[in-house]
């Protein structure tokens, strides 16, 4: 994961194509006074001890803005994990107070507790479902997504594919399909192979059948619907 901190003695200049702008350490918008410009950052991360705005700099394809409390430790999360429960119910190594997620984490367990202070989700994190009530009251500033999931066989896929019969009929029991990305559901699997193999899909991207006839079972399978289910083939942004 990219963390990025200015050099406010170079020439003023842009900053591009990182996932993570630390700021924490600027205490006024005038130490930035370098900068001519941002683009395509996922998080900034600035003190709450910041003076003024950032509203002087051109900024495009910002993700969130967040502001964090002066001197709190942060256990920054970035990229992609799949971590237990156990992992939420202590604090960092370091004596981290604040969990920030920036990336992709899936949690396999339950947490029994919170162990931190506040919880930040600027990316995507997905809890066991019936574990929300242990972290809402934790959460902080989130502008990512929470997604509740059922944990008993969940399988996580990131990216492109296509899953066709054999796919289906080699798993042993229903699992929880979460996607992100674009994924083809082949014309060779039916709607009762999705309803004995599938307990529910978690979409974030553009889901595509290639036959139409399966897009009725896939929307009642999709729980966590953020995108688009389409008949593959079919012009993109014209949904089901």
């Amino acid at each position: 994961m990219d963390v990025k901190q200015p050099d406010n003695h170079e020439a003023k200049g842009r900053i591009s194509s990182v996932a993570v702008l630390d700021w924490r350490q600027m205490k006024s918008a005038e130490e930035l006074r370098n900068i001519g410009g941002i683009s395509s950052v996922g998080t900034i991360l600035l003190s709450d001890a910041f003076q003024g705005t950032l509203a002087g700099i051109p900024m495009k394809a910002v993700g969130s803005i967040i502001t964090l409390p002066e001197a709190s430790k942060v256990n920054l999360i970035g990229g992609t994990m799949r971590l237990g429960g156990e992992f939420l119910e202590k604090p960092g190594a370091d004596g981290s107070d604040i969990l920030l997620v920036t990336g992709e984490l899936l949690i396999t367990s339950p947490p029994a507790k919170f162990g931190y202070k506040q919880l930040i989700v600027a990316g995507q994190l997905f809890i066991p479902r019936g574990s929300e009530s242990v972290l809402t009251p934790y959460i902080t500033q989130s502008s990512g997504d929470i997604i509740p999931y059922d944990p008993r066989n969940p399988r996580w896929f990131m990216g492109q594919g296509r899953f066709g019969r054999e796919f289906f009929e080699y798993l042993k029991e229903p699992v929880t399909l979460i996607l992100m990305g674009e994924y083809v559901i082949e014309a060779d699997v039916t709607s009762g192979l999705l309803r004995e193999k599938v307990s529910e899909i978690i979409q974030m991207g553009v889901l595509k059948a290639a036959d139409k006839k399966l897009v009725p079972v896939l929307m009642a399978l999709s729980v966590g619907q953020m995108s688009t289910i389409q008949v593959s083939g079919q012009l993109e942004g014209e949904s089901q």
